[in-house]
């Protein structure tokens, strides 16, 4: 792993971004064949400025290159590679603190229903360190949001609910996440809560269930329309 020297800085950016234009456009292992003005017009820049951008990352270390006639055989070396991989890790450690947005959305009682069923409630109360409220909180997030929420929740352990039999039916296995929700005008004023994953639901895929010790529309003061923050409280997968 690199030192904190070797790390991109504002000076560099340009360099940066010229070993990652590299790296997107290399083969797999990491190389490339490609002339001065073709790789300018992967820079949006001109042929002088795209070989001075070469000539400064093999200056750093960051490429090696042969010329082969009109074309020159770049591959970007391990310290290359370290700082694409650090730049990685950066950008990773930014978007997992990106706060999820979601609206506020009218819902079918649903998961009320649900959680309103002793062997469920039983069990929430004892798991989630909270008694909840006996109806959950929709929120319809955007297809980004979604993407970032499924993400992260691969990273963490859920809490799981158990399925039972009752003499009416068989429920199945609720897997919970914890999250802290807060208004987006009012980042101060959040509430512990847990995102509902039911098996059996008749939600579309971008609507989440939020369940909490309190009613949350009256607890925010909440109509439909009006967003929500959502922070997870992570815990590492094994």
């Amino acid at each position: 792993m690199m030192n904190n020297e070797e790390e991109p800085s504002s000076d560099t950016y340009a360099n940066w971004f010229a070993l990652y234009t590299l790296g997107k456009y290399s083969e797999d292992m990491l190389s490339l064949k490609i002339n001065s003005f073709e790789f300018g017009k992967f820079l949006n820049a001109s042929q002088q400025t795209a070989s001075r951008r070469i000539n400064d990352l093999e200056e750093l270390g960051w490429i090696e290159r042969t010329i082969e006639g009109k074309t020159q055989h770049i591959v970007i070396t391990e310290k290359g590679i370290n700082i694409l991989f650090k730049t990685y890790e950066n950008l990773k450690d930014i978007l997992e603190k990106i706060l999820i947005i979601g609206k506020v959305k009218a819902g079918m009682g649903e998961g009320g229903y649900y959680v309103a069923i002793k062997g469920y409630f039983d069990q929430f109360k004892n798991k989630l360190g909270f008694e909840p409220y006996k109806g959950t909180l929709n929120l319809k997030l955007n297809d980004t949001d979604l993407k970032i929420l499924n993400e992260l929740i691969k990273k963490i352990n859920p809490i799981i609910i158990d399925g039972f039999e009752d003499q009416n039916r068989q429920y199945g296995p609720v897997f919970c996440y914890d999250i802290y929700v807060s208004p987006l005008d009012q980042r101060d004023k959040k509430i512990k809560a847990a995102i509902l994953h039911i098996q059996r639901t008749h939600h579309k895929k971008n609507i989440i269930e939020i369940l909490a010790h309190d009613y949350l529309r009256d607890f925010f003061s909440l109509k439909d329309g009006d967003k929500l923050m959502i922070k997870l409280n992570r815990i590492k997968a094994n």
